[in-house]
């Protein structure tokens, strides 16, 4: 029994050992499982960014995926907790990347168009809404993505910290305060009109929303990050006529941020989650516009940009997602095994064959030396001996079933050699 063990595992031990290392080498290039819990920085309570985190977390859920929300104050703060491992995905405003601070990050796709939405109170005395110097302004808190942006349009303008009141004032708080003269210009950023955007909207004799039409193409220039977008006349209320002519606004492009070495399968099914929430036709886009992989500040993964050209795999439009991944992982796996089990199964089988044989076929050279020897002349009592040794060696010999009609016939002829060394029965060569 041991010795047939042996002679399988000569046959099928070194495939099998193959076939481990093809598996193991192809474990290799296998991308880890998605994780099951997955943590998504949110923003304000109210915002766009909460909204669409709440409902990515709807649509992960139905996946299997867990999400824990994290608030927020802004993207300004989303990026900070994605850069320091506290989330895994956040939403983030455009133009707040750095490229060496950020340089561990990457963009899955942009969601929505942001307006920069810049109001300036009549009676102020401004001919320019970008020269505030020496006028209050309402920027934002500090940290916040408005001020950054505002920011960023006051300084492509030359206008210096320092040479205007800055308040951190935002939503509602800035739109009274610009209504009640405690300010003379107001920086908002968001997608649709809030509350407060509303109501400076519906005061055109009181706010004035800052048209960037003439100067557009400069600005897009100067900050990259920003594409000309227009608010259409009668957009806001076509029974108010509201605005009363279409506004030309700057808008930063929003996107979903996640590290570089994001799980391939979860930036592909965020994608998918994003083409489902973020399709539709927008106030500042039209439909299909977005989710998008183009003009990104932050490098796109593989699997996310192959996601947004392609749309899900086959497996993934089939099934649930876990098992889809679980199959496409599986798949990686069969290759190795069908390449190398094929010629192993085609071989294994008659190597396996010609050792059970050559088991029994060695047992003829010392039958045929026995015969030479009695040809010889030698004493016919030893080479009896010899002749049972071989005798009780061949009996001894394990071989499967199929094999056993070689045995008895290497029986036989030994037989045979023993009855010609008998006296009176003739000797070999004799």
């Amino acid at each position: 029994m041991l010795s047939g063990f042996l002679a399988f595992m000569r046959s099928w031990g070194l495939g099998a050992l193959l076939v481990a290392a093809g598996c193991a080498l192809a474990w290799h290039f296998v991308g880890p499982a998605p994780p099951k819990l997955v943590r998504l920085a949110t923003g304000p309570e109210g915002s766009a960014y909460r909204e669409l985190a709440e409902a990515w977390a709807e649509a992960l859920g139905r996946e299997g995926v867990a999400v824990t929300l994290h608030p927020s104050e802004g993207a300004v703060e989303n990026l900070a907790l994605l850069r320091d491992g506290k989330v895994d995905l956040a939403p983030v405003q455009g133009g707040l990347v750095l490229r060496e601070r950020d340089a561990g990050l990457a963009s899955l796709g942009g969601v929505f168009n942001e307006p920069a939405w810049v109001f300036v109170r009549h009676g102020a005395g401004m001919r320019n809404p970008m020269q505030v110097a020496g006028h209050r302004v309402a920027l934002g808190p500090e940290g916040s993505g408005t001020r950054a942006l505002a920011l960023s349009l006051l300084a492509a303008n030359g206008v210096v910290a320092g040479s205007f009141t800055a308040l951190p004032l935002a939503g509602m708080a800035a739109a009274e305060a610009l209504l009640a003269g405690e300010v003379d210009v107001a920086f908002f950023v968001a997608t649709r009109p809030g509350p407060a955007i509303s109501l400076l909207l519906r005061e055109p004799g009181r706010a004035e929303l800052a048209n960037f039409s003439t100067r557009a193409a400069a600005y897009a220039v100067r900050l990259p990050f920003l594409t000309p977008v227009t608010l259409p006349r009668g957009a806001f209320s076509l029974a108010e006529d509201l605005p009363a002519q279409p506004v030309t606004l700057m808008a930063a492009q929003a996107f979903l941020a996640a590290r570089q070495d994001v799980n391939p399968p979860l930036a592909a099914l965020m994608v998918r989650v994003m083409q489902e929430t973020q399709r539709g036709r927008h106030l500042f886009a039209a439909e299909g516009s977005f989710p998008t992989a183009l003009n990104q500040e932050l490098p796109v993964p593989a699997a996310a940009r192959q996601a947004h050209e392609h749309g899900p795999s086959q497996l993934q439009q089939w099934l649930p997602f876990g098992w889809a991944v679980t199959v496409e992982r599986l798949w990686i796996l069969a290759i190795p095994l069908v390449t190398l089990l094929l010629p192993l199964l085609r071989f294994a089988p008659p190597l396996y064959a010609w050792q059970m044989k050559m088991r029994i076929w060695r047992g003829y050279d010392r039958l045929r030396r026995i015969e030479r020897d009695a040809a010889a002349g030698a004493e016919a009592g030893p080479l009896l001996e010899r002749l049972a040794a071989l005798e009780g060696q061949v009996s001894r010999t394990g071989v499967p079933a199929g094999y056993a009609a070689l045995l008895y016939a290497m029986l036989r002829d030994i037989d045979f050699v023993r009855q010609r060394l008998v006296p009176g029965n003739g000797r070999p060569g004799g």
